[in-house]
């Protein structure tokens, strides 16, 4: 739990730096375009930033649950069953991110070994394939930490 809690610390900063990044680009290419010297390939840079932003932000959002739920049904549901809905979404969301994160580990792979860069800035987008990658490990071992603790009886609400 310990290792956990640190990388979504190390992502949540990562994420504020992601953001924090697009503003200024984006401010500075505004102020820049006022004086026809607009920042060559911000929206790619911002593109990218955007990327490792929903990335790392999804792990700690997550955990603080801070994700919008339709719960008007669910909060019907005897404590037992929302035990049983929980449990089932929990396993097929670890699945999907386990598995998103695998194919997004090997598909970095093949385009780092192509040799893949963005358009404008030239950038190797690979790396911004592996933020992916340890976005979906990361909140794929939160929502496995969760279903841990749903399976030993701890419900979080």
């Amino acid at each position: 739990m310990k290792t956990i809690n640190l990388l979504i610390g190390i992502l949540k900063i990562g994420a504020g730096l992601a953001l924090l990044g697009m503003v200024c680009i984006t401010s500075a290419d505004v102020i820049g375009g006022l004086f026809d010297r607009p920042i060559l390939g911000s929206e790619e840079i911002v593109s990218l930033m955007g990327a490792i932003l929903l990335a790392f932000a999804l792990p700690v959002t997550q955990r603080e649950k801070g994700h919008i739920g339709v719960d008007l049904l669910y909060r019907l549901f005897p404590d037992k069953l929302k035990t049983r809905t929980d449990i089932c979404i929990s396993l097929v969301s670890c699945l999907f991110f386990f598995v998103a994160a695998w194919q997004s580990f090997l598909y970095a792979g093949e385009i780092r070994a192509v040799g893949q860069v963005s358009a404008t800035i030239q950038f190797p987008v690979h790396y911004i394939i592996y933020g992916v990658f340890l976005g979906s490990l990361v909140l794929a071992l939160v929502i496995l930490a969760e279903l841990v603790n749903l399976l030993r009886g701890h419900r979080d609400e």
